[in-house]
């Protein structure tokens, strides 16, 4: 694997403390999020934490955006996962829960009678994976993948093979890198840095 290469808002290359400092604060309602990371090690979620977390990573913050036949909102999938509330797998167990929850597939209907199959995806699933484990496995999507593609300057395949080995230990060994135990800021570093 490539050298980690950390950089500045400008691009110049910059120590792995300073891009953690610079990169890892987000305004993400910090305290919702933290709720959430304790309820889950509480092993206690509720439907509507699991509907609240969908609503943040699909952005539907308003009940407008909340419901089925809406752009960018798998509304029916997060519905399932809200009924099922689905419990952190096995370690060894990871990558059938993640191919389970990504490949199921939802029906948005339009106005126009204009029907589009989609599915859940693999962001959604490490997100969903993300809060049932209580923070132990790292959010992958889009936003985070540039970031790893931007630190090791080498293409991040979206996949859950490439999400188990090489990111899950290559999140840690950037935390480690960047000096903290704090996968929350991490993970906000990446988001926001790519």
């Amino acid at each position: 694997m490539n050298r980690l290469t950390f950089r500045s808002s400008d691009g110049s290359e910059i120590s792995p403390k300073e891009w953690l400092k610079i990169w890892g604060p987000l305004s993400w309602d910090e305290q919702v999020y933290r709720d959430l990371i304790e309820i889950a090690k509480h092993k206690s979620f509720l439907s509507t934490d699991v509907q609240l977390i969908g609503r943040r990573k699909d952005n539907a913050r308003t009940d407008g955006k909340w419901k089925p036949n809406v752009a960018s909102v798998a509304y029916q999938i997060w519905m399932q996962a809200a009924s099922e509330l689905p419990r952190c797998p096995d370690e060894n167990r990871v990558a059938d829960f993640l191919d389970d929850w990504s490949e199921r597939k939802y029906t948005d209907e339009f106005r126009n009678g204009v029907k589009v199959q989609k599915r859940f995806g693999l962001s959604r699933a490490t997100t969903l994976l993300h809060f049932i484990s209580g923070g132990r496995y790292p959010i992958f999507d889009a936003r985070v993948r540039t970031a790893v593609r931007r630190l090791l300057s080498s293409p991040v395949p979206n996949t859950i093979e490439w999400y188990l080995d090489p990111f899950y230990p290559l999140f840690w060994q950037i935390a480690a890198t960047c000096g903290t135990e704090d996968a929350r800021t991490l993970d906000q570093a990446l988001v926001s840095y790519g």
